[in-house]
Parts: structure tokens; sequence; C-alpha cells
């Protein structure tokens, strides 16, 4: 067990869990403080706004990175604070759309604001373009060789192999 402490590839995968971890810990919390919304409620509305404010519950949950009962729960709370709404389609009675509410569109527009100035105090002012650059190609080279995707990061990642 010792020897993988000292392994530089065992370091670099744990510092992505510490890095993730805690960095959006904290951007959750100056999220809260500052805007008033969680992480996983702006992820949830910009996830909304960025497919036209209305998304199939199961695609949802999957963008979300959330069970279907973890994505469910979150779609409840902010159904309550209206920020969405559930609608079941009259032609396919077994779909749930999520639907962005106008109050929910206000609260991701207050919000993105207080999101990417945070972003930019605790991550990119520590990471250069190159070195963005090799994360993003990393990044999606995992993702892809485990049979995962990410639309931004493969979206970036072809961007980057058409401009070599």
């Amino acid at each position: 067990m010792d020897e993988h402490i000292a392994d530089p590839r065992f370091a670099a995968f744990y510092g992505l869990l510490v890095v993730e971890w805690r960095i959006s810990e904290r951007l959750d919390a100056e999220l809260q403080a500052s805007a008033g919304l969680s992480l996983s409620r702006l992820e949830l509305l910009m996830q909304l706004h960025f497919k036209e404010g209305r998304r199939r519950m199961s695609d949802l949950a999957d963008a979300l990175l959330l069970s279907r009962g973890g994505a469910t729960r979150l779609v409840a709370r902010a159904e309550e604070d209206g920020l969405v709404t559930r609608e079941i389609p009259s032609d396919d009675r077994r779909a749930t759309y999520a639907v962005l509410t106008a109050a929910g569109q206000a609260a991701a527009e207050r919000a993105y604001p207080a999101y990417v100035e945070i972003v930019q105090r605790l991550f990119h002012d520590f990471v250069d373009d190159e070195e963005t650059e090799v994360l993003v190609r990393v990044w999606n080279r995992v993702l892809e060789a485990n049979g995962m995707t990410c639309g931004p990061v493969n979206h970036a990642a072809q961007a980057l192999t058409a401009r070599d």
C-alpha cells in the first residue's frame, strides 16, 4: 500500500478527487452566501436553460450526475420554491419533464456571474492556458476510454484538436 502513496499517478488521481471535493464545497458555500443558490440548484437551472428550458427527468438526472431519485428530490425542492415545474405531456404519459420558470431563469441569471467569479478565483487563477489544455485532453481521453462523456469537456477537446 505504501508504494501507491509515492506514485505520482496515484497522487494525480487522489489530488483530482480532493480538488473536486474541496473546491465544490467552497463553491457551494460561496454561491449560497453571495447569490442565495446552492451549486446543485444552479446546475439544475443551467442544465434546463441550456436545453431551451425543458428537459426530460431521466436525461436531466444523467446530466446532473445524479440517480433518478436524487434528481427527483432536487427538482421537487426547486419546484417548491417556484424555480421549476414538472410537466407530463399528454402524448406520452410515461415521461416527466422539468421546466424552467421565469423565477428559475432569473435566479440562474443572478447566480451565474457569481459562479463565474468564484470559479475564476478558486481555479482559473492557478491554472494557466497550457495546463488547462492538458487537463481538457486528459479528462476527455479518460472519459471516452471508460465509455463516458461530458459535453463541455468533449467540445473543448474537439476545438483543441481542430486548432492543432
